[in-house]
């Protein structure tokens, strides 16, 4: 017969059928087991003889011999107990084993990269991403004074990235929803998976004390990201560096970079919009949003988004981007037949060909300069620089009839 039974464990979870225990699941073999072992015994021994039988007819079992019992763990029952023997087993390890290691580790490092200090010209110099978060903690609280000013700032630094990494699709969320009490939520769960020595640290326990202001501001103001005004907040920091403005690409960069540095600009800003409860818009039309700033966007950058060879950007991004070139331009030939500037007609030619010859392909491209505008321009300006040379050498105006 099979007899199904529960165990229970030292944490008081009953785990349900996990053994099975079979009793004389082969009667056969067992007598025949006994019998086996009963003839070894010898010639000596008792042989077993009639059944006796009390007044009831009953057969008394009470001298024949029982078969074996087998107990059967289930997988489930093996892994957990795996697992248990392995938590109580595998303490975390101390303060002083972690400032041990990560002291004869940073040393290696040096001893391997030929490097002076885990950080050089204010980047990180040695690779911390094996190190575990507990080990980082440490490092940067320069526990028990065993690292370097620049020791600690790099497991800082490690410290954040690892932070930013986990918040990163929580951002986003919050700005296309308006949630961020969800982002300060993760957050605050993210610092509670910390190891007891970190919690203990001054900046483990400042950065929670600002997570759970933010918290409470995001709740009770949805939509946009909250003001803690609080240096320790972990989620402030980080949206203020995604929100950042981008840096412009260098002179000279292909179309590709400068397609990918402009798409980096403009998502800053909208970044900025958002963290600000607002949109961020491209038309004058549209003024309960924040207005795109092309101010960092140079000439060639707008007529890249203009062209959108790369369909990096929206039809109204490159409209936007192609009506800032259009009023770029008309302002400098505007400027160039400005009577103010002097020299007439002759320098507003010259002007007018200095602009051309200073446009990119792409400027060209967009606003439909082609070489025959700039051959006509030429033109113009040879014909009064020979009016003005022969009126200058005193020749009449009759020459020219």
């Amino acid at each position: 017969m099979l007899v199904q039974h529960s165990l229970t464990f030292s944490r008081g979870r009953r785990i349900e059928s996990f053994v099975s225990i079979s009793i004389g699941s082969n009667a056969a073999a067992a007598a025949h087991s006994y019998a086996g072992s009963a003839h070894r015994v010898g010639s000596g021994a008792a042989k077993p003889g009639p059944a006796k039988t009390d007044n009831t007819g009953d057969t008394d079992t009470s001298s024949q011999p029982t078969s074996p019992t087998s107990v059967t763990l289930s997988d489930e029952a093996k892994a957990y107990l795996a697992k248990k023997a392995t938590t109580e087993h595998h303490a975390p390890p101390s303060i002083t084993t972690l400032t041990t290691t990560a002291r004869a580790w940073f040393d290696q490092q040096y001893a391997s990269l030929g490097v002076p200090s885990a950080m050089l010209d204010g980047k990180v110099a040695v690779d911390l991403s094996g190190q575990s978060r507990a080990t980082l903690s440490a490092v940067a609280d320069n526990a028990q004074g065993q690292f370097t000013t620049d020791e600690a700032t790099a497991a800082a630094k490690t410290l954040q990235t690892r932070f930013d990494d986990a918040m990163a699709p929580h951002v986003v969320i919050a700005r296309h929803s308006g949630d961020y009490a969800s982002l300060y939520a993760a957050a605050s769960d993210y610092l509670d998976k910390a190891g007891a020595d970190e919690k203990a640290t001054p900046a483990w326990q400042n950065q929670k004390q600002a997570v759970q202001q933010g918290l409470a501001a995001a709740t009770a103001s949805f939509g946009k990201a909250p003001v803690t005004n609080n240096d320790a907040d972990p989620v402030k920091a980080l949206l203020n560096r995604t929100s950042a403005a981008a840096p412009a690409a260098a002179a000279g960069s292909g179309t590709n970079t400068l397609s990918a540095n402009a798409r980096a600009m403009l998502d800053a800003q909208a970044s900025s919009a958002r963290d600000n409860g607002k949109e961020l818009v491209f038309t004058s039309v549209r003024k309960t949003g924040q207005q795109v700033d092309f101010t960092k966007f140079d000439n060639r950058t707008l007529a890249i988004m203009a062209l959108n060879t790369d369909a990096s950007f929206s039809t109204e991004e490159a409209g936007a981007a192609k009506a800032e070139l259009t009023q770029r331009s008309r302002s400098a030939l505007v400027k160039a037949f400005d009577p103010k500037t002097g020299g007439g007609a002759m320098a507003s030619s010259q002007a007018l060909l200095q602009q051309y010859s200073s446009m990119s392909a792409e400027e060209k491209k967009v606003l439909g300069f082609t070489d025959d505008y700039a051959n006509k321009i030429a033109q113009n300006y040879r014909t009064m620089s020979s009016l003005q040379n022969s009126l200058g050498s005193g020749a009449g105006l009759t020459s020219y009839f």
